[in-house]
């Protein structure tokens, strides 16, 4: 009579161990799931800006597309366009920061032209490495660690700053790449507020980073507000994904002259 209620116990310890292992499973595939959801709405931002790019240089009939399985930053590009057209819209996808290269489908990698000058060339391809290394580092970094701010407002978090102190060390080592600092908000609220929040965002994002050593020449901060969503709808699901700051390396040459508050006359 003894031994049934020991059992009780014996199968309840079980089945409660089972439910702490099965949900630590479900966390873990719940991790792994976002983890891919961010780094293919990442690849998606690339293949929209790389479209913007060529639509903007008269390249329409190009259509750029990024692996999805397994997720690549390699470009591959299809449409009907003349030879010279095609190395064009090569050259232009292949210069957008956060892309690692670029080729023509059905055909070997197609490099860059060619300089007159091989030191030139030489050079070039150096930088375009030390860019997709620095693009690589920083994202890294933000893949799994939200930058955050108080709600309404551009107060930065303390687990933030760390984040800013880890950001800076790894843009220590990208010395001389400019540094595109983008602020984005969801669509809830005023249009015109958004994009003065996330202009503020971003300018203190960059100010973090020029506290902690970094160049203000070579930062850019930009507020988008909700004009480019990751993700559609206006769920919390959605808005979280929305909500962010975005780190853009590229080439010194390449950054963007003037600032966004310059641009809106502040």
């Amino acid at each position: 009579m003894v031994a049934g209620p020991n059992w009780t116990r014996v199968a309840l310890s079980m089945d409660f161990g089972d439910k702490i292992l099965v949900g630590a499973a479900a966390t873990v595939a719940l991790g792994l799931v976002g983890h891919i959801l961010s780094g293919e709405s990442f690849i998606s931002d690339l293949e929209k800006q790389a479209q913007t790019e060529l639509a903007a240089r008269g390249l329409n009939d190009a259509m750029v597309t990024l692996g999805r399985a397994p997720l690549s930053r390699s470009a591959i590009l299809d449409g009907d366009l003349a030879d010279d057209a095609k190395q064009e819209a090569v050259n232009v996808v292949a210069a957008i920061p956060g892309i690692s290269g670029a080729s023509w489908l059905g055909q070997e990698q197609v490099k860059p032209e060619a300089s007159e000058q091989s030191g030139t060339t030489a050079a070039k391809s150096d930088v375009d490495g030390k860019v997709a290394q620095c693009q690589d580092g920083v994202d890294k970094i933000i893949e799994t660690r939200k930058i955050s701010f108080r709600s309404g407002s551009a107060y930065v978090s303390p687990d933030s700053n760390q984040i800013l102190d880890t950001l800076a060390k790894a843009l220590k080592s990208c010395d001389g790449l400019s540094i595109a600092v983008e602020g984005h908000t969801d669509d809830n609220g005023d249009k015109a507020v958004n994009k003065v929040m996330s202009q503020e965002r971003a300018d203190r994002i960059k100010a973090g980073l020029v506290d902690r050593g970094i160049s203000a020449d070579l930062i850019t901060a930009t507020g988008y507000g909700s004009t480019r969503p990751r993700a559609k709808g206006s769920d919390e699901a959605a808005d979280a994904q929305n909500r962010r700051i975005e780190f853009r390396i590229g080439s010194a040459n390449a950054a963007p002259k003037i600032d966004a508050k310059a641009q809106q006359g502040e």
